[in-house]
């Protein structure tokens, strides 16, 4: 219930850079990178649960595994478990959909990145259960 605020950050994040059609320019994702800490920073204090988790989701979405994301860079099962399902489940998303700048991947390719990623961008246990499904 909380995965979907992931990205509720990005209403900080101006139009321009948002619906660009275009790979973004090296400051304009510097910019947009912000949307991590952004929504986080939106839901942090409530005192609701689900919008608990849904900071937690929005700050961790983008951590990578092998330490290399962003906002924190954060390493393994320091990234929380909802980061960790959060980001299998929007990169399939994401690859799986057409977008302004690209079309979608079909689902074979999708599985050989996540294959290829896996204890690099993504946890190894999570891609291991979604290949199940």
């Amino acid at each position: 219930m909380a995965s979907p605020m992931h990205d509720i950050g990005k209403v900080g994040i101006p139009d321009a850079i948002l619906n660009a059609p275009r790979k973004l320019t090296v400051d304009e994702f510097e910019i947009m990178k912000t949307h991590a800490s952004l929504g986080y920073n939106m839901l942090k204090n409530s005192n609701k649960p689900i919008l608990q988790a849904a900071a937690i989701v929005a700050n961790e979405h983008h951590e990578k595994f092998d330490g290399s994301g962003y906002p924190n860079a954060t390493v393994g099962e320091d990234i929380h478990i909802y980061g960790r399902i959060t980001a299998v489940a929007d990169v399939s998303d994401a690859l799986g959909s057409d977008r302004v700048y690209k079309k979608a991947w079909i689902l074979d390719d999708i599985m050989e990145l996540f294959n290829k990623e896996s204890g690099k961008h993504f946890d190894p246990k999570i891609i291991n259960i979604f290949k199940e499904f």
